[in-house]
């Protein structure tokens, strides 16, 4: 008789040990008995596959393995750490790293790009928020949870990582290759002035100083003679629940909620209020720009600004990351971060959008038909379909099957989207295809550092500065050198590969083609593709003041950083500019505040 092995007598050990644990637990209580009793099947089955499988597998693997299955049907955002990942978190949380800059979650069955940050590596090679990403280092994220990805992506300063993402518009994946950095990001990296005595804050975190940040810029425009404001939270994935109640209360009259969490857990659930009266008087005009990027902390602020009628929320739906995670150490070794509650609005709309809730919720076909779609199998029609119908709805926000709740000043309707839907919906600033590759590709980074000493040499370089037509040229040449060679492959280039690659096929399979046949088909090929490579100079001169805009933005940023060109950035931005609009019209912004359907009856607003 062959002795046991270590590990099964240890798993033997934990699988008693369950069984006498559930068989108290089920004495204890009748009301969970339920689901005490479940850890005797458990056991069972474990202890099955531990004698009897084929071969032997360590417990703690196989241990390991059964808690990580609960993955498959809580949420995104909860996840089990072994040791080694437990170690990483720590580090994470507490020392420096290297990574790309991006916040990432699943959206879709799909881990997706929410926002790369401010001048980080991933947003200066043209990562975008809402690229999916299929591939890490040549490996599937298919059902990969949102900590293994941030695993995955961090790592050593100086090393590199390769993604493929499926974007809108493209018929393959784009490979990325991007080489990490250590990431430091300041909560307010501008703040200005724009025309109309109209203050402007960018904010992309909420991190420990945020608070004072953004109310130091907020004083520093007031001195300037700002009497209208701009918060953009576009793009800007979250952080401390906290600050995001520091930065609310700069606005908002004193005691009002902020934000509610409700969860099982008795400290789950509680209402945070503003304590603090406002550094920015409660009647001065105030619009918070929100897009696809923005979540957690951000859905947190501008939901709490549009419930209390304290400003206009203007731009795109919001992500809809409204859910808090704690972490339990389960021992020495191993850490659980669990979604415990959930966020709420000072209206009692529920931050967290369906698609990144509780997994088990989901009909399985649903998932594989979203998962299907997600992962970009659909055809380039329907992705063509999809953004003309999207753009004939730019302007119309689509409330179909949500829940209307009132806001708690002036009565205005508001939606239970997921998220949070904006008062005046208008787009970003889209890119076509070219574009897009160019951006992927860092060229106009790339062009702008080589162009940068020769200007300088001419003189200084200014914020009226703008790119010349011979600089356009020049940029233009310079796609043709020998160090880029770009060619935009559409999808006609991508065609023309795989009959290339076809016929070399067919022909190594010996094929019943004539060689004259085989020449002649080639030749047809080649006139195609020649005439495909004429019409390289046609998409230039179509983006030609894209091209223009592109130098000019990066020439600005390689010679005065963020603040030489952010102005000229936001003087280029749709969003931005229907912000100022409103804000320079008392009559427009009163209307939007006050629809006519609405007869404004102000309620008693103290906190709970």
């Amino acid at each position: 008789m062959s002795l046991p092995t270590r590990s099964s007598v240890y798993f033997a050990l934990a699988t008693a040990f369950v069984a006498t644990a559930s068989a108290a637990a089920v004495s204890q209580s009748t009301k969970d008995g339920g689901f005490y009793a479940g850890f005797e099947r458990l056991g069972h089955v474990l202890a099955r596959v531990n004698e009897s499988y084929v071969e032997e597998i360590p417990a703690d693997t196989l241990i390991d393995a059964t808690v990580r299955g609960l993955s498959s049907i809580l949420d995104p955002h909860t996840a089990y750490f072994d040791e080694k990942e437990t170690d990483d978190l720590r580090t994470h949380t507490q020392g420096k790293f290297g990574g790309l800059g991006i916040t990432i979650g699943v959206r879709e069955n799909v881990l997706t790009v929410i926002s790369p940050l401010v001048g980080t590596p991933a947003q200066r090679m043209g990562i975008q928020a809402g690229d999916k990403i299929v591939e890490i280092d040549g490996k599937s994220t298919k059902g990969i949870t949102v900590d293994d990805a941030v695993s995955k992506l961090r790592g050593t300063p100086g090393t590199k990582v390769t993604v493929k993402i499926w974007r809108e518009g493209f018929s393959e994946p784009l490979a990325f290759t991007i080489t990490r950095e250590e990431i430091k990001i300041e909560s307010v990296p501008y703040f200005g002035m724009l025309p109309g005595k109209v203050g402007y804050v960018k904010l992309v975190q909420f991190s420990e100083p945020t608070g004072s940040d953004v109310e130091n810029a907020l004083r520093s425009l007031k001195a300037q003679g700002a009497t209208s404001y701009i918060l953009d939270l576009r793009f800007n994935p979250g952080g401390l629940l906290s600050q995001s109640v520091a930065v609310s209360e700069l606005f908002l009259p004193k005691n009002r909620v902020v934000v509610s969490t409700k969860g099982r857990m008795r400290n789950q659930n509680s209402s945070l209020s503003s304590e603090r009266a406002p550094v920015v008087d409660t009647t001065v005009p105030l619009v918070v720009l929100v897009n696809g990027g923005s979540a957690s902390a951000s859905e947190i602020v501008s939901g709490a600004i549009q419930d209390w009628d304290r400003g206009i929320v203007l731009g795109t739906q919001t992500f809809g990351k409204g859910s808090v995670q704690t972490i339990f150490p389960m021992d020495k070794k191993y850490s659980l971060k669990l979604t415990a509650a959930f966020y709420y609005t000072p209206s009692g709309r529920c931050i967290n959008k369906k698609e990144n809730g509780i997994r088990w919720k989901k009909g399985a076909e649903s998932d594989k038909t979203e998962s299907d779609s997600a992962q970009g199998k659909k055809s380039g029609l329907d992705d063509d379909l999809a953004a003309f119908e999207e753009m004939l709805s730019d302007t119309t926000l689509d409330t179909t099957g949500h829940k209307s709740f009132k806001t708690l000043v002036l009565g205005r309707k508001v939606w239970d989207a997921g998220g949070i839907l904006p008062d005046v919906r208008v787009p970003g600033r889209r890119m076509n295809a070219w574009q897009q590759d160019v951006e992927r590709r860092n060229l106009f980074f790339r062009f702008a550092i080589q162009a940068k000493p020769k200007l300088l040499a001419k003189g200084k370089v200014d914020s009226n500065f703008r790119a010349s037509d011979a600089m356009v040229e020049d940029f233009k040449t310079f796609l043709k050198s020998d160090s880029i060679k770009f060619r935009f492959e559409g999808p006609q280039m991508r065609l023309i590969k795989e009959m290339r690659k076809s016929l070399r096929i067919d022909s190594a399979r010996g094929d019943n083609m004539a060689a004259s046949e085989r020449k002649a088909l080639r030749e047809r090929i080649d006139a195609l593709d020649s005439a495909l490579a004429k019409t390289a100079d046609g998409l230039f001169q179509v983006n030609r003041e894209y091209v223009r805009e592109g130098i000019t933005r990066e020439i600005l940023m390689a010679v005065g950083g963020v603040n030489g060109s952010t102005p000229y950035e936001l003087s280029l931005d749709p969003q931005v500019t229907e912000a100022v609009k409103i804000l320079r019209d008392p009559v427009r912004y009163k209307r939007i505040m006050r629809p006519d359907d609405v007869v404004a009856q102000p309620k008693a607003a103290a906190a709970k």
